[in-house]
């Protein structure tokens, strides 16, 4: 009885519980690598590419805040990549 009260009850619990936490970290696997193909194919796709240089040029473009290299010029530069896009 004591044995049964100390040493099987606590460990079916720890039982349990690593149950629960393999089964969460798998599916925190699967959502990982669902996310990562998910991403790799967007980024493969054209219109992915297109969207991901626009997103990175207009970026660049207002984080420079010169007269020399402005928004326009730095757009510019760049558009020429967009068109093969």
């Amino acid at each position: 009885m004591l044995i049964d009260y100390f040493i099987h009850k606590p460990q079916s619990k720890v039982d349990h519980l690593s149950h629960e936490m393999d089964t969460l970290d798998e599916l925190k696997r699967q959502h990982h690598q669902a996310f990562k193909y998910r991403l790799k194919r967007f980024a493969i796709s054209k219109a992915g590419l297109a969207s991901a240089f626009t997103a990175g040029a207009g970026y660049q473009a207002l984080k420079s805040n010169n007269e020399s290299t402005g928004v326009i010029n730095t757009v510019g530069k760049f558009t020429w990549l967009l068109r093969l896009l």
